[in-house]
């Protein structure tokens, strides 16, 4: 069964960024178990965006392209932003505020908003694609499933077929064989990301906001839910032979490298864990500097046009689409 939050479509553990929806129906509650409230444009989420007017030097500067015509953005691209006229395009589509309010979890990617889970797990899932099968990046069920019914302390554990679902898309190799596993982490209104480093039998913790009265009950989550991964990888079909030896998460020691830290009222926590997957996916290095306006856009573009998006094509034809009427 398909579900929508927002625009993002899942079924069968597979994400896919829709904008082809026509229809202007509120928005379902999204996952995580904050409050969800409805701000401003309506976007659904935590949120504190402004719904002011544009000052004049928010305008875009981007050439006879976007002067010909009045763009209402809730988020405008920039010169600076170094965006393709294909990227535009979609960007502009994104976040219109003509367009339909169930677009609500890309709209979360607006600065000053909080980003939503179903952002991360579309993340989750761009990286995945291409990914070793030994570098398992897991979606938010997990985290929702373990608050909810606290399966690492009352033993109970997802159903069968959900995890059937979980290790067919994210857990694709034994579990001797992993060797780094992401888990982006929400805590008390904060996000922040668990990398477990099996070789070095290491739970590394990375957090943007560090804040000494909540560190021991953040690093209290990620071992609870270290020790809840150990549940569903138990059984001889998680081992790859005979000998192997079933890695122990909840033992593992913690590692705090010493990263760049947000601004406090930012709310770019988010935008901060998916930067540290893509970074250390792609080049191992989860030294991130800073997170801005033009990260946040071209994350937004991306999780729409990257091949993991089985209706890419669909939503660029939705955007030309929406671009050639405004420009009527």
């Amino acid at each position: 069964m398909n579900t929508l939050v927002g625009a993002v479509t899942q079924s069968g553990g597979i994400f896919q960024v829709d904008l082809t929806t026509d229809t202007d129906a509120d928005p379902p509650a999204l996952n995580v178990e904050a409050n969800v409230e409805r701000v401003g444009y309506g976007v659904a989420g935590r949120c504190r965006c402004n719904d002011r007017p544009l000052a004049t030097d928010d305008v875009v500067k981007l050439g006879s392209l976007l002067s010909m015509k009045i763009m209402d953005l809730v988020f405008h691209p920039k010169d600076g932003m170094n965006l393709s006229g294909l990227e535009l395009t979609v960007a502009t589509c994104i976040f219109s505020r003509d367009l339909p309010q169930s677009r609500g979890a890309l709209l979360t990617l607006v600065p000053q908003c909080e980003v939503v889970d179903d952002v991360l797990n579309v993340v989750v899932y761009m990286l995945t694609t291409p990914s070793e099968r030994q570098r398992w990046f897991l979606p938010m069920s997990i985290m929702v499933d373990y608050m909810i019914s606290k399966a690492a302390i009352d033993g109970r554990s997802m159903t069968t077929r959900n995890m059937t679902s979980l290790r067919n898309k994210y857990m694709r190799s034994k579990v001797d064989r992993v060797t780094r596993i992401y888990q982006p982490i929400w805590c008390d209104r904060h996000w922040y990301l668990m990398i477990i480093d099996v070789p070095r039998k290491k739970l590394i913790f990375l957090d943007s906001l560090r804040n000494p009265h909540q560190t021991d009950a953040r690093k209290t989550t990620m071992m609870r839910v270290a020790l809840y991964l150990e549940g569903p990888t138990l059984g001889k079909s998680w081992l790859s032979g005979e000998g192997a030896l079933r890695p122990r998460f909840s033992a593992f020691d913690f590692k705090e490298p010493d990263v760049p830290q947000q601004e406090g009222n930012s709310m770019d926590c988010g935008i901060w864990v998916a930067r540290w997957m893509i970074r250390e996916h792609l080049w191992k290095d989860y030294g991130v500097q800073h997170v801005n306006s033009a990260i946040r856009m071209q994350l937004a573009v991306d999780l729409v046009l990257k091949s993991h998006n089985g209706i890419a094509q669909e939503v660029v034809a939705k955007a030309f689409a929406h671009w050639e009427m405004k420009s009527i």
